[in-house]
């Protein structure tokens, strides 16, 4: 669609200057054809105008005709007050971003405030800015379009500042998806009232919001009340720290290779086995699995895997309510990186918040399968350490080593989002199944478990309100 213009009327001459108007009309087809606005163009001044201002000097003295010479001189004025204009115009200026939270939950809302100050006297007729907003955040009433060649956002806004005044305005950006998201940098375009000359800057402050995934609570995730990981018995409330040495002793047959302390078998010529501290406190580690495909390198299952995230931190968040150190370790990885997270039991204020924000900014890539991933960090984990397996799926590959755990004496706990829960029985392992399909409520059903004949295990019925074949009780 072609811009609507104007054309340039010319002034009532007198019939005898025939020439003086051959020569105007010739210069104002050289000014643009006829139009008076190039909207394709950032500026509207060109070596045009002096051309045709140095025109009509000549014109006029030469004709000795003063509407040419006046003519001239207006255009050297405007020229000469637009340039110095848009010469100050980025004096003063300042524009400022800021969000109400930098941290938000998923379905949560934050306020974006928009602020622009003039801080000189020369007021600012127009003023356009263009800031790098997420697109995958919708803004209220304001949409942030898609820039095809970034895959970034663009968030546009027109202003008209006075002298020495102030405007802010508030926006709601709705917060729709998980993930680390940038806003910045903006760039701002002025320039003089007379539209022929602009200027533009770019300003480099950055900012960020973070999305954390959905958390549901314990209601709705209808965990026992006592005891949701399982319960172990009293010969194993006491376990050994292998990360804790304290002390050597002569190595027996029944300790393995895994104790023998090597510098001091050197030293002392005879085989010598590590002692570990012993440590009461039990500790939560949760295994995350990305992969929501048996074969995850044929892609991903969005909304399956966003429900998994989602359940690993909502079980990370009740293990730091019940005061349990607790991990993260999951076969995802970080944009940038192609190492697995990993993120040890710990006790610190900030661990939830470090897992949480690490559940933000995992990806769906599966760094390998999470079965060789579990084989090979639960070696290096605390001995007492309660190992609970999130995954989107429950393959034989998975289950294989979730038995192999178990039959090391490792207590394992799999939380499995499959259309349907494992047919192959996991002897000492509680399965809970989360049917995927419910979109508001999951509502796990245990199928397998350690034993409901476990001292101070709470009955199926009384926890679910569900008979042992999952219906509801009546």
């Amino acid at each position: 669609m072609q811009p609507q213009v104007e054309e340039l009327r010319r002034p009532d001459l007198p019939g005898k200057e025939t020439q003086a108007e051959n020569l105007y009309q010739r210069m104002v087809h050289e000014l643009g054809h006829g139009r008076y606005v190039d909207v394709s163009k950032d500026t509207q001044f060109s070596e045009a105008w002096l051309m045709l201002a140095l025109l009509l000097t000549g014109a006029g003295l030469l004709l000795n005709y003063n509407f040419l010479l006046a003519a001239a001189m207006a255009l050297f004025v405007v020229a000469g007050v637009a340039w110095a204009w848009n010469e100050l115009s980025l004096y003063g200026l300042h524009y400022e971003r800021s969000l109400s939270e930098v941290r938000a939950f998923l379905g949560e809302t934050v306020q974006l405030t928009l602020e622009v100050r003039n801080q000189k006297f020369l007021p600012l007729t127009w003023l356009q800015v263009v800031d790098v907003m997420p697109a995958s955040l919708p803004v209220d009433d304001s949409p942030v379009t898609p820039n095809p060649l970034n895959n970034l956002g663009e968030f546009s806004s027109f202003w008209t500042v006075s002298a020495f005044q102030r405007l802010t305005r508030q926006f709601t950006v709705h917060c729709t998806q998980r993930g680390f998201h940038a806003y910045g940098p903006a760039t701002i375009t002025t320039g003089d009232a007379f539209g022929m000359f602009n200027r533009r800057a770019k300003l480099p402050k950055r900012q960020r919001l973070i999305i954390y995934p959905r958390l549901y609570s314990v209601a709705e995730l209808r965990l026992p009340a006592k005891n949701p990981f399982g319960q172990r018995g009293a010969k194993d409330r006491l376990f050994e720290d292998p990360f804790r040495t304290a002390g050597i002793r002569e190595w027996q047959p029944a300790d393995g290779l895994r104790r023998v302390h090597w510098k001091a078998t050197a030293r002392q010529q005879q085989m010598q086995s590590r002692v570990y501290e012993p440590s009461k406190e039990p500790q939560v580690l949760v295994f995350l699995n990305v992969a929501t495909l048996t074969r995850h390198w044929l892609g991903s299952i969005p909304e399956l895997f966003e429900r998994a995230i989602s359940v690993a931190g909502s079980l990370a968040a009740l293990s730091a309510e019940m005061r349990l150190p607790v991990g993260l370790i999951a076969n995802g990885l970080l944009p940038g990186s192609d190492q697995p997270l990993r993120l040890l039991p710990g006790r610190s204020p900030e661990q939830l918040v470090h897992i949480l924000e690490l559940l933000a900014a995992v990806t769906p890539y599966a760094s390998q399968p999470v079965e060789e991933l579990l084989l090979h960090e639960a070696p290096r984990l605390p001995w007492g350490a309660t190992l609970l397996v999130v995954s989107a799926i429950a393959h034989d590959g998975l289950l294989a080593a979730l038995l192999e755990l178990q039959r090391a004496g490792r207590q394992v706990v799999l939380f499995t989002l499959a259309e349907e829960p494992p047919r192959q029985q996991l002897p000492g392992i509680l399965v809970y199944h989360l049917p995927h399909l419910v979109e508001d409520l999951i509502a796990p059903q245990v199928t397998q478990g350690i034993g409901p004949d476990l001292p101070g295990w709470p009955d199926r019925r009384s926890v679910y309100g569900r008979d042992g074949g999952g219906n509801a009780a009546r």
